[in-house]
């Protein structure tokens, strides 16, 4: 009899501890971070923020944003979609295993940090350390319609997974996540396209998507080589 080798995993829990103690992730420990099982060893420490998960079209509970931050996990029921906001379980796979349509942005940010230097381990995402700053979901194919509760609960969780982590610099991987929530941030940060939107492979006077990302990775790695 065949014996299947367990599941590898290309994350850390070593901050579990202290994520526990943030108010959202108590609620929705399914959407902590996902920390590369390589981010604490990296010779500098990247935390990519992005927009949100999305729920599936027939889900509804997640349209009202004051019903969403006062619910919890154990209010799905099975098969209302709790892994499409499981961000560990989402990126936790290899270099060429995102294959879904919706998982484009993981592919687009595996291959860059590839490009830009992370070669090391069975995914270029075992470096860096990844959430989305908005904590509610949009609907499925969807940008998120931002409410004043998505603001507040997104700027706290996010200054608390930076007290956590400790990174040396922050790329936010959606204009419209950096343009609401980066603004009282004092660790170096920038924003680039999203990298499954168009602008990721579309020249501008900056370059493309892909190429500013590229730029603020190696940016942030030669400003900690030279602290």
């Amino acid at each position: 009899m065949a014996v299947t080798e367990p599941e590898k995993n290309h994350y850390s829990e070593a901050f579990d501890e202290a994520f526990s103690r943030v108010p959202h992730y108590l609620a929705y420990p399914r959407m902590r971070p996902f920390v590369g099982c390589r981010y604490s060893e990296a010779e500098a420490r990247i935390l990519l923020v992005g927009e949100s998960h999305y729920l599936p079209e027939n889900q509804t509970r997640h349209l009202d944003a004051q019903g969403w931050y006062q619910g919890q996990e154990s209010d799905f029921r099975l098969g209302e979609g709790l892994g499409w906001i499981h961000t560990r379980e989402i990126l936790n796979k290899s270099t060429g295993e995102w294959r879904k349509q919706g998982h484009a942005i993981y592919r687009n940010l595996d291959s860059a940090l590839f490009e830009a230097g992370f070669r090391a381990g069975d995914s270029a995402l075992e470096n860096i350390a990844f959430m989305n700053g908005f904590q509610r979901p949009a609907r499925e194919r969807l940008s998120l319609n931002v409410t004043p509760e998505d603001i507040e609960v997104g700027r706290k969780t996010l200054a608390a997974v930076i007290d956590i982590l400790r990174p040396d610099g922050i790329i936010f991987v959606s204009r419209k996540a950096a343009r609401h929530l980066s603004g009282e941030l004092r660790v170096p940060h920038s924003s680039v396209p999203h990298p499954a939107s168009a602008w990721w492979n579309r020249a501008s006077r900056r370059g493309t998507g892909k190429d500013q990302f590229i730029q603020q990775v190696s940016r942030i790695r030669s400003g900690r080589a030279g602290s």
